[in-house]
């Protein structure tokens, strides 16, 4: 029997209580508490990142303000404290595990650079520069929590940051009509870990999944499309994914680490995909 219950707190209760025998995505602390006691639980990561839409409106055309954003965010600091460990900071929209993956491309975490980038433009902590954010609220684990810790961040560098909850099906909406705020928060699922269905759609103008229009990186991915040589558009996709990090036209924070509790009667095995298998459970 599948149940579908979107409150994370009474999918807890369901395996805490023995009327579910597996289920997954509860807070962490959640996941600490049961995993050693009376049920078991596996935690590995998943295709899931965590991301910040950056709309082609408004401020979000300075690539000051852009850039500072990406600077002023401790997102290791954010997997420690708010996600008890349980995430794999990114500064691209490509997961390790993904086949166009450089770590070579970075982005640092330096409030002191956030501060000189707002400066250039004429922002400062005393005159920040202003704009919306959107963000669920329990659709992942800690998503809301994420962006409010993120916005404290960004107050302390000149950036002040009005937060919006939204339910996920308003995000596809607006997505899809290119009318998100200037910064999004959102789960971006990649289960075959190619660089088309990552920051190919999600960053490419003319896709119905992107709100990013600049006609510079359309040109650089518009031809990696049709590439047939495998190896040279592999090659392509990290210059994009370079060229996005170097101009902050997105955001990514972190790959989830998916935990799923289940009875110690019960064996899990994760997929990375993040779907919870019916042939990959069983009895013990």
């Amino acid at each position: 029997t599948i149940k579908f219950v979107p409150d994370a707190a009474a999918r807890v209760a369901e395996v805490e209580s023995g009327n579910s025998h597996v289920t997954l995505e509860m807070p962490y602390e959640e996941y600490d508490r049961l995993k050693g006691g009376p049920l078991a639980g596996v935690a590995a990561p998943i295709s899931d990142i965590g991301m910040i839409f950056l709309n082609d409106i408004e401020v979000m055309t300075d690539p000051n303000v852009r850039k500072a954003a990406a600077h002023a965010i401790d997102k290791q600091a954010i997997i420690d404290r708010l996600l008890s460990g349980y995430g794999v900071k990114i500064d691209t929209l490509e997961t390790p595990e993904y086949a166009a993956y450089d770590a070579s491309i970075t982005v640092e975490y330096s409030p002191e650079k956030a501060v000189e980038l707002l400066a250039a433009s004429g922002y400062s902590v005393d005159n920040p520069v202003k704009f919306k954010i959107q963000t669920t609220k329990g659709f992942k684990p800690k998503d809301y929590e994420m962006i409010q810790a993120i916005v404290g961040l960004w107050r302390k560098v000149g950036i002040e940051a009005e937060i919006e909850v939204y339910e996920i099906a308003k995000h596809y909406e607006l997505r899809a009509a290119d009318q998100l705020a200037p910064a999004a928060f959102y789960n971006w699922g990649n289960s075959v870990g190619d660089p088309t269905t990552s920051t190919g759609f999600a960053m490419f103008g003319p896709s119905p999944h992107s709100v990013w229009d600049g006609e510079d990186l359309i040109g650089m991915i518009g031809p990696l499309w049709g590439e047939a040589d495998e190896a040279k558009r592999i090659e392509g996709w990290k210059a994009v994914d370079k060229y996005i990090a170097e101009n902050a036209l997105v955001i990514p924070l972190l790959q989830y680490v998916q935990p799923i509790l289940h009875a110690p009667g019960v064996v899990v095995t994760p997929h990375a995909s993040g779907s919870l298998l019916p042939h990959l459970m069983k009895r013990a």
